[in-house]
């Protein structure tokens, strides 16, 4: 996922670094540096922090879905949240590849 939002940046602006994406994501650019190689784990933690500094909606879906009652469905999540529906589909493929959550199929 870091990977993929590094390449998606340098897509926009060759030039960009990844020292301008450590800042952008409030890491030191050897510590970004040593998660994207693998060299260090990412941890839940981790995870939550980038979260939230990554522009995503995921620390927001999460803290819904811990609410009681709560029935998902994304127009709501979106209204919720006032972002785009398009922004928690994104956030909630990354909160699945991170493990967070799992979806599950509606079997009503």
């Amino acid at each position: 996922m870091l990977a993929d939002e590094f390449a998606r940046r340098r897509k926009l602006n060759p030039r960009y670094s990844l020292r301008a994406f450590a800042r952008s994501m409030h890491l030191e650019h050897s510590t970004l540096s040593q998660l994207l190689r693998g060299k260090r784990p990412l941890t839940w933690k981790a995870i939550r922090n980038l979260a939230s500094t990554a522009r995503w909606t995921g620390a927001g879906i999460l803290k819904l879905s811990s609410q009681p009652n709560f029935r998902f469905d994304s127009r709501t999540v979106a209204r919720e949240l006032r972002v785009s529906v398009d922004e928690v589909n994104i956030a909630l493929a990354d909160l699945c590849l991170f493990g967070l959550i799992e979806l599950k199929g509606d079997n009503t």
